[in-house]
C-alpha cells in the first residue's frame, strides 16, 4: 500500500535520483533562433511575468507575522518564494519573497530575527520590517542588507483600523520599493536560485506518479513480496509545529499544486478568500538552540542553523525526493541536491521552504 511515514530529521529514506544516474551523452545543438524566441521567465518562480520590466527590478522580502490574531494575512497568495521559520514559544513567522507581481497590500509586517538576514542576503532584496531587538536590529546594520524598517521608513508602511496593533501593520510592494528605490537604487541582475522543471518533465512525472499509483493499488490486491515502489508517492504533509501554527499540505491533482491548511483548515487570503497554494514545498531540516536573545515578554528567540548543510525533502508534482540542502554562507542560495548530487528541480511557480527542526517528526502519507 501507499507509504504512511513519520520522517523524523536525522534519519530520512534513502534517496534516489529522479533524474537516474548520471550517464555521458553526446553535445546537444542549442537552435539559436530558438533560444531568442522563448519569453523571458522570472528568476525566482519560473514563469513568464506580466510586464517583462517587473523582473529588471530589486526583490522585497517581507516579514509576516503568523500569530492567529494576523490570520488571514494579505499577499502570501502572490509571492514567489516563502520562508517559514519558528520564532520565540514556537511560533512561526513567514519571509515572503515579491518580484514579478504587484501586491496591493502585504502582512501584518512584523519584526526581525536573526535567521532574516541570511536568508534574504542572497536575493539582494529589500529587507520589510518593523523593528526588532536591538542586537538584531545591530546585526541586520552590521550585514550591510538593504534596510527597510518601518521605525525608519513609516511612511512605507499604513495601519489599518480593522485589527488591534501590532497586527495591523501593512505595506504594498510599490510603496516598498517607492522608498528603498531613494535609497538604494538598483541595477543589478536578479540571481535564480533553483532549476525549474520543464513542461515535458511535469508531463513525465505526473504520469509516472500515477502508473505507481496503479502499481501499488495491483500488489495490494496480489501482494508480492518483491515488490519495490519505484518512487514515493504522497498527498499529504503533515509539519507539527506548536500547535496554533500546525500545517498540512494537501496534494491536489487537478492543478498539481499543494493546498495549505493551518490547524486543520484552509489557509486563506484576507483580500481574495482564496486558499494559499504552494508549486513545490521544501522541508529543510535545521538546528534550532538557544541564542540567548530574549524578547519583551521574556521568551529566547531560537537561533536557526541555515548555514552548512542537512536533510531536505523536496515535494513536487505529488512526490517527495530526499534531499540534502547546503549554504556555505550568507550571501549563497541554499542548494538542494539528491543522491547523485544533482540539483532538484521545482514546479514553476510559488515555493515554500519550510525550516523545520531536526527534532520535530514530519509525517508524510
Amino acid at each position: 500500500m501507499l507509504l504512511t511515514a513519520v520522517v523524523p530529521a536525522a534519519v530520512l529514506l534513502a534517496g534516489c535520483s529522479w533524474f537516474g544516474s548520471p550517464q555521458s551523452k553526446a553535445p546537444v545543438k542549442v537552435d539559436a533562433k530558438a533560444e531568442a524566441r522563448k519569453p523571458v521567465t522570472c528568476p525566482l518562480c519560473g514563469l513568464v511575468p506580466a510586464d517583462p520590466t517587473f523582473i529588471l527590478r530589486r526583490p522585497v522580502a517581507v516579514k509576516i507575522e503568523n500569530d492567529p490574531a494576523a490570520r488571514p494575512q494579505s499577499g502570501l497568495d502572490k509571492a514567489d518564494v516563502v520562508y517559514e521559520e519558528e520564532c520565540e514559544g514556537g511560533v512561526t513567522r513567514f519571509v515572503a519573497i515579491f518580484l514579478d507581481k504587484n501586491v496591493e497590500t502585504v502582512g501584518p509586517v512584523r519584526s526581525a530575527r536573526p535567521a532574516d538576514i541570511d536568508i534574504t542576503f542572497p536575493y539582494n532584496a529589500l529587507f520589510c520590517h518593523c523593528g526588532g531587538g536591538a542586537p538584531i536590529l545591530a546585526m541586520v546594520r552590521a550585514s550591510g542588507i538593504p534596510d527597510l524598517d518601518e521605525q525608519a521608513w513609516a511612511g512605507a508602511y499604513f495601519r489599518t483600523n480593522s485589527r488591534r496593533a501590532p497586527h495591523n501593520l501593512y505595506s504594498s510592494t510599490a510603496r516598498l520599493r517607492t522608498a528603498g528605490d531613494t535609497v538604494y537604487p538598483y541595477q543589478g541582475q536578479v540571481p535564480q536560485p533553483f532549476v525549474f522543471l520543464t513542461d515535458k518533465q511535469q508531463v513525465k512525472m505526473e504520469k509516472e506518479r500515477a502508473d505507481e499509483i496503479k502499481r501499488d493499488l495491483a500488489n495490494q490486491a496480489h501482494p508480492d513480496p518483491k515488490f519495490t515502489p519505484a518512487l514515493t508517492v504522497i498527498s499529504n504533509i503533515h509539519i507539527p509545529y506548536q500547535p496554533t501554527c500546525v500545517v498540512d499540505y494537501k496534494y491536489d491533482t487537478t492543478c498539481g499544486r499543494f493546498m495549505r491548511f493551518e490547524r486543520g483548515v484552509p489557509h486563506t487570503d484576507l483580500a481574495t478568500g482564496g486558499q494559499i497554494a504552494a508549486d513545490t514545498v521544501i522541508v529543510q531540516y535545521v538546528t534550532s538552540t538557544r541564542s540567548g536573545l530574549i524578547d519583551v515578554n521574556g521568551a529566547d528567540t531560537p537561533n536557526i542553523g541555515i548555514i552548512g548543510s542537512g536533510k531536505a525533502q523536496v515535494f513536487v508534482r505529488g512526490r517527495v525526493i530526499d534531499a540534502t540542502w547546503q549554504k556555505a554562507a550568507r550571501t549563497a542560495f541554499t542548494t538542494y541536491t539528491d543522491s547523485w548530487g544533482k540539483a532538484i528541480p521545482v514546479k514553476p511557480g510559488t515555493t515554500w521552504i519550510e525550516l523545520v527542526p531536526i527534532s520535530t517528526p514530519v509525517t508524510i502519507s
